[in-house]
């Protein structure tokens, strides 16, 4: 057997859709996973747990690291055997929390695969393309597992089986982002029930629109090109109606002029604020939020976060 070296990856957590690019653009956050790998002939069964010793918040069989670590084993090397590991993770992201908690373990899983695949078998590995098309895949869309891979704001889209596209942009230092994530869990599959299977035209060209003044405020930095392109008529309505506890917050935000969007399927929202008003209007936005949550009877959290321009990190020890 190939000796293998201690592997540390770090993943950053991300955001999808941010408003009305559904399934096709996501930012990766500075807050992030990390996971510890280590290899040695005395492992012989794959065993994974909390650095800081608190049980698992999963089963093993909802081990998605090891799921994607296995899966690639499958795709790019059916005749290796598999290594097995002992894994201690550090978790920041909230587990269904909207905040890329899942593609964080694939990203982890597929890319300490990849670094053990070169170092058994260096001629047979993957691609780049091959293998960030696989990444795409594995959720079943691409807007969280490459922005978590790639770092920065990624636009990108696979579909039909076409060969996954996708191109990054820096996020503008001029704009502040703060995360607030409520204290309860939404799946995404649940989620997802909550969504129309057919949409009027006008929803549709509605969210182009919007993706388009995405667009502008990457190339031209303006704040109120954000606003406008945060706007989103195909899932936020759904999954944030008028019966959410969120709403009352979602509804208090877009009269004061507060760019805001769900993250990913929620429960946890991205405010952006210009990063030259943060000083005068920062403890104003957080009593907003506090007043309307404390009447809601919701626990949070609230943090200021800065966009991840890396991607992913490997360290081999």
């Amino acid at each position: 057997m190939v000796r293998l070296p201690k592997i540390h990856i770090k993943v950053p957590g991300t955001s999808a859709n941010l408003g009305p690019g559904f399934d096709l653009m996501g930012l990766a956050l500075d807050i992030h996973n990390e996971f510890e790998f280590q290899f040695s002939k005395e492992i012989t069964e794959t065993k994974t747990e909390l650095k800081n010793g608190k049980p698992l918040p999963f089963s093993k069989k909802e081990d998605l690291v090891e799921q994607s670590y296995r899966s690639y084993f499958e795709k790019f090397a059916p005749n290796l055997e598999v290594p097995p590991y002992h894994c201690k993770m550090t978790l920041e992201l909230p587990l269904k929390g909207g905040l890329g908690s899942s593609a964080s373990a694939i990203v982890a899983g597929l890319c300490l695969a990849k670094e053990v695949h070169k170092r058994m078998e260096k001629d047979s590995l993957p691609s780049e393309q091959e293998f960030t098309q696989y990444l795409a895949e594995f959720e079943g869309h691409p807007d969280n597992t490459l922005p978590a891979y790639l770092g920065g704001f990624v636009f990108a889209y696979s579909t039909f089986g076409e060969p996954v596209r996708y191109f990054r942009k820096k996020f503008p230092s001029s704009i502040s982002i703060f995360v607030l994530t409520p204290e309860f869990f939404v799946s995404t599959e649940e989620s997802r029930k909550a969504l129309p299977k057919t949409y009027v035209t006008s929803d549709v060209i509605f969210n182009l629109s919007r993706i388009g003044a995405w667009m502008h405020f990457l190339d031209k930095r303006k704040f109120g090109d954000l606003i406008v392109g945060l706007e989103d008529k195909m899932h936020t309505p759904y999954r944030i109606p008028n019966s959410s506890p969120l709403f009352p917050l979602a509804d208090t935000l877009k009269q004061e002029g507060i760019g805001y969007c769900l993250s990913g399927s929620g429960p946890s929202l991205l405010l952006f604020l210009e990063r030259k008003t943060v000083k005068t209007k920062q403890n104003e936005l957080e009593s907003k939020v506090a007043k309307v949550m404390k009447e809601a009877g919701i626990t949070y959290s609230f943090r200021r976060v800065k966009p991840d321009g890396m991607g992913v990190r490997i360290q081999v020890k």
